[in-house]
């Protein structure tokens, strides 16, 4: 989800740094509203944008000192002689490696279904947002779905 989230970010920061000549996201700049004089754009452009890359950097560095930390954990239980079935509960096993698999094999074709889906109905708009929410949505369902099926 962090991976989803940083790649929203990177693609909301670049939105007005284009170069010279015309390229896809001109459509996009030409739509019937107009984007630097709504207040709510200004809003999100200068208050919650900010704050979201805050989060998504302190995130990063607590995700970074937990990964850090467990390892030294793990490192010490197995140099001590702690009994097996306390190092086998805290060391991930293949079934967590695979639910991680088959997360992201949803994630990523529910939004590449969702991105076909786009393009099929050309004028990028509030309706292609839309249709990629769905559609992200429907594969963290089918996710969840298969982890219910799973635990039975």
């Amino acid at each position: 989800m962090k991976g989803f989230l940083l790649l929203l970010l990177l693609t909301m920061t670049t939105w007005h740094a284009q170069a010279q000549g015309t390229s896809a996201l001109d459509s996009i700049a030409t739509l019937s509203f107009d984007f630097d004089s709504s207040p709510s754009y200004l809003l999100a452009k200068h208050v919650f944008l900010p704050l979201f890359g805050f989060y998504l950097l302190c995130s990063f560095v607590l995700t970074a000192i937990r990964l850090i930390l467990n390892y030294l954990l793990k490192k010490q239980i197995v140099a001590s002689a702690v009994s097996d079935n306390v190092v086998e509960r805290l060391l991930p096993g293949p079934q967590d490696e695979q639910n991680k698999v088959v997360k992201w094999i949803a994630l990523l074709l529910s939004s590449g279904a969702g991105l076909t889906l786009c393009s099929l109905f050309l004028p990028l708009g509030l309706h292609s947002v839309i249709i990629l929410l769905f559609s992200t949505a429907l594969g963290f369902l089918v996710y969840y779905l298969f982890l219910r099926r799973q635990a039975k």
